[in-house]
């Protein structure tokens, strides 16, 4: 039977990624705080007291390498990593959630501005776009769409 870090393919990536850029895996810890969380915590764990006052220096060069890695949301603060929404273990390898966005102005309330949105991606004008897309294990990232009939 697997592990929970072997269960879940979004702590399995983020280990892969560290790992592929030659950090010390027996010196960090990687997890999902419980099933149903949606972030994943990095922390120096070393494994000598000696060294816990690499505790800040090994945190961000993690975060620098997860966000080079694609968790460009990726948040060092001092004592962990923080990568948060990432997608539950359970997501298919070949999901993404794709993002658009807008700033709307001038609108009364969520739904008016939502409407107003929408309106704007339908509108045969705009012939480019940009997306934020996020994968199965939570890397992030943004395309250019243009439609080239569109335009």
């Amino acid at each position: 039977m697997p592990t929970p870090s072997q269960a879940d393919p979004a702590v399995s990536a983020v280990r892969a990624a560290l790992d592929s850029a030659g950090h010390e895996l027996a010196e960090i810890l990687i997890a999902r705080p419980d099933p149903g969380a949606d972030h994943i915590i990095v922390r120096y764990n070393p494994l000598s007291s000696d060294t816990w006052d690499l505790e800040e220096e090994q945190n961000s060069a993690f975060a620098k390498t997860l966000r080079r890695a694609g968790w460009e949301s990726a948040l060092d603060l001092g004592a962990l990593v923080l990568l948060p929404e990432v997608p539950s273990p359970t997501t298919a390898p070949e999901a993404f959630v794709a993002t658009w966005r807008i700033e709307i102005d001038d609108v009364n309330d969520a739904l008016e501005a939502a409407m107003e949105a929408r309106g704007r991606q339908l509108n045969t004008d705009v012939t480019e776009s940009l997306w934020t897309v996020t994968d199965a294990v939570g890397r992030t990232r943004t395309i250019h769409c243009t439609d080239p009939d569109l335009a």
